[in-house]
């Protein structure tokens, strides 16, 4: 039972952050954009205390000055399958993760070329925080933060590779 919230609160973490990622770009013309298919890219990837998902594929079909719009699906380290998605502003407003088993929301901030983000449960509390953005070439979108496990807080980095 610790396994799987654990692993259910990575994969939510994840799909956070993929999200947050993808509005790192405000211009979607721009090789910074984060607009297109993002395959986690393991190998470059760290998860402290959390087992790494087998598979993790972003689609980010919106990324601009206001607003993001991405889907994720992915496989955790168990091969359970799961799909999340995200249409909303990047306004700092909380607005629902669709998809999630267990209920969230995120806010998502933009500075600069970094798109930042707070993710909270049901009850209200804070469980996840981090920051993402697109390198200067468009080919790896990078995505960090902190979040909440049964274990304790967990740090991880999460690499995409463009498709």
């Amino acid at each position: 039972m610790t396994r799987r919230i654990a692993a259910m609160a990575r994969v939510g973490s994840c799909l956070l952050l993929l999200t947050a990622a993808s509005a790192f770009a405000a211009d979607t013309n721009s090789k910074n954009s984060a607009v297109g298919n993002w395959m986690l890219n393991p190998a470059k990837s760290h998860f402290q205390n959390m087992a790494p998902p087998k598979m993790e594929r972003l689609r980010v079909s919106k990324d601009d000055e206001t607003g993001l719009k991405w889907s994720l699906t992915g496989a955790g380290a168990n091969g359970t399958g799961y799909h999340h998605e995200y249409d909303g502003p990047t306004d700092g407003s909380y607005h629902p993760i669709q998809g999630s088993q267990n209920p969230r929301t995120v806010a998502y901030t933009r500075a600069g070329s970094v798109t930042n983000w707070v993710v909270k449960d049901v009850t209200g509390a804070i469980i996840e925080t981090g920051s993402g953005k697109v390198s200067p070439d468009g080919r790896t979108l990078t995505l960090q933060g902190t979040m909440k496990t049964s274990t304790g807080e967990s740090q991880f980095t999460s690499v995409y590779d463009r498709r």
